[in-house]
């Protein structure tokens, strides 16, 4: 572990803004994230212990955002389908829990915009977001799969195992004119990959394994500007020559953290440098193995799904970190680093399920579930969950026993963070406020087993609610 430390000696985070209070800025907004552009405008940040004024609540011009939820199948001919869901600004009245029950009992019924068919499209892609368009890349070709249709069977074609293809989907064209088309290719397939944004770049991933060409390149970034993709340094050696998957990642002012599985379902957390363009290693207190999937950093904290709730990473208040300080210096002296230095006092707080917030447990039975967490901007946040209806008979019934796999519940809960945080119990609390939620069923021709696999918003406004909440 020391000498994982010491691989940190290169690492500047002296460019990160220092904590401060955050509002809209006046410049355009980016392409990644089309809503909202931030910038820093005061020294402290102050821990609020009640809920947002009034003005934060009150209605504003009506507008509207799109939500879209990206699926990928298990035992299907459809491996991928992308759902839509309209959502409305501002926000009615948060629903009361009688009104949430009957939303439970009565799901609204949604239907896929996009269906790519198994063995036509490699396995496992990724997608992710820049601007209003969606990119899918990487994956493995499997023409053996046993649930590739017929009519699909008959165009088969010899391919690359790890294709170079890269699929778009321009969300903002109108219904009648989406439509799939291809992408400049990447310079290199990717197996199992992860993607992000950054600096208005794509960085793509690929996960490693033990048979790849020693050329293979693992890591590349996409310039919209110039429609090019530029290959990044490898990973390091340690994971480049075991099978390696990428399983989480988040974006950390100039630092992107990549956390790697390797066998024997070992976790540890890379840093890649976005200006540098260098490759660490690191650790971050309670990060690893917390977390699935994505994480978001908003105001200095790391949000992210937590078994079946929301937890985060936030500094601990001034008296615990005297505390932790004692407990921890002589640890600390020999891991000054500077990413552990600016995560050292933080600790995993779960979100409270006070102030409505027990909305996000209030979902219709399900087994085999899967999440993911979407910040909307200024501290909201939509929490996706999603499983299959279980057995009805209760002797067979069990977390894995699936009632009906053409059939889908999908739940969204929107809810604002607060900077607010105590304990309970032993357990550290962070605070938030519930707005809204939603429930849908999907009924599809083709099973539906799978997971969740990303989470994407289009769209102007913010999801204020139009009235206040007493507590």
């Amino acid at each position: 572990m020391k000498a994982e430390m010491r691989a940190m000696k290169n690492l500047d985070l002296s460019n990160l803004p220092p904590r401060g209070k955050i509002e809209e800025a006046e410049s355009p907004p980016s392409r990644s994230h089309p809503r909202l552009h931030l910038k820093i405008v005061d020294p402290e940040i102050k821990e609020a212990d009640s809920l947002p004024s009034e003005s934060d609540l009150l209605p504003r011009p009506s507008e509207s955002y799109k939500l879209y939820f990206f699926f990928w199948h298990v035992f299907s001919p459809v491996r991928y389908s992308l759902y839509e869901v309209d959502v409305s600004i501002p926000l009615p009245p948060p629903p009361s829990k009688a009104v949430q029950d009957d939303k439970i009992r009565n799901p609204r019924p949604l239907s896929p915009i996009l269906q790519l068919k198994t063995g036509k499209y490699a396995d496992d892609m990724c997608c992710v977001q820049l601007g209003s368009m969606l990119y899918f890349l990487g994956g493995e070709m499997k023409i053996k799969n046993p649930y590739i249709d017929e009519d699909v069977k008959k165009e088969l074609a010899v391919r690359d195992l790890f294709p170079k293809d890269v699929y778009c989907f321009e969300l903002a064209n109108d219904h009648n004119y989406r439509e799939l088309k291809a992408g400049t290719a990447m310079n290199s397939g990717k197996a199992s990959p992860l993607a992000f944004v950054a600096d208005e770049n794509i960085y793509v991933i690929g996960s490693s394994r033990w048979d790849s060409d020693e050329n293979f390149a693992y890591f590349e970034m996409f310039d919209p500007k110039v429609d090019s993709w530029i290959i990044l340094p490898n990973p390091p050696p340690l994971i480049r020559n075991v099978n390696t998957i990428w399983v989480g990642h988040v974006v950390v002012g100039r630092k992107a953290l990549i956390t790697a599985l390797l066998p024997h379902e070992t976790e540890r957390l890379y840093c890649f440098d976005l200006d540098t363009h260098k490759w660490a290693n690191t650790s971050i207190p309670d990060y690893l193995g917390k977390f699935s999937g994505d994480t978001q950093f908003v105001e200095y904290r790391l949000y992210g799904c937590y078994y079946d709730t929301v937890a985060a990473l936030v500094p601990l208040e001034e008296e615990e970190e005297e505390k932790e300080e004692e407990e921890q210096e002589e640890e600390e002296e020999a891991e000054d680093k500077e990413l552990q230095q600016f995560f050292k006092h933080h600790r995993l707080h779960q979100v409270s399920e006070e102030m409505g917030m027990d909305a996000i447990r209030n979902v219709p039975p399900q087994v085999q579930y899967s999440a993911s967490l979407l910040h909307l901007g200024k501290m909201f946040f939509c929490y996706v969950r999603t499983g299959m209806p279980p057995h009805p008979h209760p002797k067979i019934a069990s977390d894995f026993d699936i009632g009906d796999d053409k059939k889908r519940f999908i739940s969204i809960v929107i809810f604002k963070a607060l900077r607010g945080t105590y304990k309970k119990n032993d357990t550290r609390l962070s605070k938030a406020i519930f707005l809204h939620s939603e429930h849908y069923e999907v009924d599809t021709p083709f099973p539906s087993d799978g997971f969740i696999k990303g989470c994407y918003v289009l769209g102007s406004g913010y999801p204020v609610s139009s009235t206040q909440i007493s507590v």
